[in-house]
C-alpha cells in the first residue's frame, strides 16, 4: 500500500462517487455531480491536512501516530485503484474506531469490497473494528459479501428518500387533522427530550440508534424556517425539523427530527406531518430524505407511508479477522 499525498483529479473522484450512487439518486438529481462535489469537497480538502489531523488527535486525547495519520488519506490499492479514507469513531466513542471509505475507484461489488480490505492494515495503530462503506444497493452488496465469504456486513444507516412533488401529491391519511406550526428551538428541544425519554421507557435500547436533536441543531432548522410543532386536531403531537442538505448526491432537505408523542402514535400523524412539510417545500426536483437505523421499524414504516423509500445505505464491513461494530 502507498500513501498518495493528494486526491485524484476531481472529475475522477466524481466518476467514482457516481458509480457508488444508486440509480434512484442519479435519476432524481438533475445536478448530481454538483451535489456530489459540494458534499465530498470538505473531505477531499482534508487529505494530507496535518492541521486538521492535529486537531482531531488533540480532541480525542489519544497518543496514537502523528497528525498526518489522523488526516484523511488517499491510499493506492493493488492494480492502480485508490481509496480516500479517514479514521473515525462511532458516536465519538473512542472504543469504536473505524475506517471511513469516502470515495474509491473500485467497483461496488464483491471484488471491490475484497480490494477494500487492503485499507485496514494501514490503520493498524488505531485498531479499527471495521470499514464503513457507502452502498447503492445495501441488500445486494450484503448478499455479495456473504456469498464470497469476505466477512460480515451490517447496516449502519439506511438512506430513505422521496421526491417532494410525489409526497405532496399523496392524499391525507391521518386519523386527525394535521398541521405544522413554527416553534422556537428551546421549546422544541424540551418537547423532543420529553418524547425520547418516554420512548426510552417503552422501547429499551432505542438510545443505541436514535437520539434527540439538541437545541443547537434545532436552532439551525429554525433559522431556515423549518422547525415545527406538529398539531393533531389542534393539539400538540410532536416535533418536526428539516434542514437543507444535499449529501449523498441528493438535492433537497434532510429530516433532522420527527417525533410523535405516545398519545398520538399509531394514528398516522408522522406521515401526515411529512406530507404537510412537502407542501411547503420546492417541488423542482427536490427530495425529502433522512437516515434511519434498520432497527427503527416505526420510523421506517412512517417513512414508507409518507412515500419515501430506501435509496442507499452506509454499511459496516468487517473483513474476516476483524471484530466488526458492536450493536
Amino acid at each position: 500500500m502507498t500513501l498518495i499525498e493528494t486526491s485524484p483529479p476531481l472529475r475522477v473522484v466524481l466518476d467514482a462517487a457516481e458509480a457508488w450512487t444508486s440509480w434512484n439518486v442519479r435519476d432524481w438529481s438533475p445536478t448530481l455531480r454538483e451535489n456530489l462535489e459540494s458534499w465530498l469537497q470538505p473531505n477531499l480538502e482534508r487529505v494530507g491536512d496535518v492541521d486538521w489531523g492535529a486537531t482531531g488527535r488533540r480532541m480525542t486525547g489519544l497518543e496514537i501516530g502523528t497528525p498526518r495519520d489522523w488526516a484523511n488519506r488517499c491510499i493506492a490499492l493493488a492494480d492502480g485503484h485508490w481509496a480516500i479514507t479517514g479514521i473515525r469513531f462511532r458516536g465519538l466513542d473512542l472504543a469504536k474506531p473505524f475506517v471511513d471509505v469516502i470515495a474509491t475507484s473500485v467497483a461496488p461489488s464483491a471484488d471491490g469490497m475484497r480490494r477494500l480490505t487492503e485499507l485496514l492494515p494501514h490503520y493498524e495503530d488505531f485498531s479499527p473494528l471495521c470499514l464503513r462503506v457507502p452502498a447503492p444497493d445495501p441488500q445486494g452488496m450484503s448478499a455479495a459479501v456473504s456469498s464470497a465469504a469476505l466477512g460480515a456486513v451490517t447496516v449502519d444507516q439506511l438512506i430513505v428518500a422521496g421526491r417532494v412533488a410525489d409526497m405532496a401529491a399523496r392524499p391525507p391519511s391521518a386519523d386527525d387533522t394535521v398541521a405544522l406550526r413554527e416553534i422556537d428551538a428551546d421549546a422544541a428541544a424540551r418537547r423532543t427530550a420529553e418524547i425520547y425519554a418516554e420512548l426510552a421507557q417503552s422501547r429499551p435500547g432505542i438510545s443505541e440508534w436514535a437520539t434527540p436533536e439538541d437545541e443547537e441543531s434545532l436552532a439551525e432548522c429554525a433559522e431556515e424556517g423549518l422547525l415545527f410543532e406538529v398539531l393533531a386536531s389542534g393539539g400538540s403531537a410532536g416535533i418536526l425539523a428539516l434542514a437543507r442538505d444535499d449529501s449523498f448526491g441528493l438535492r433537497g432537505h434532510c429530516v433532522q427530527e420527527v417525533c410523535i408523542d405516545a398519545e398520538h402514535r399509531g394514528r398516522r400523524i408522522g406521515p401526515a406531518a411529512l406530507r404537510e412539510a412537502a407542501l411547503l417545500l420546492p417541488e423542482d426536483g427536490d427530495v425529502l430524505w433522512g437516515h434511519i437505523h434498520p432497527r427503527n421499524e416505526a420510523s421506517l414504516r412512517n417513512a414508507r407511508a409518507a412515500g419515501r423509500k430506501v435509496v442507499g445505505a452506509t454499511l459496516w464491513f468487517a473483513p474476516n479477522g476483524y471484530p466488526g461494530m458492536p450493536g
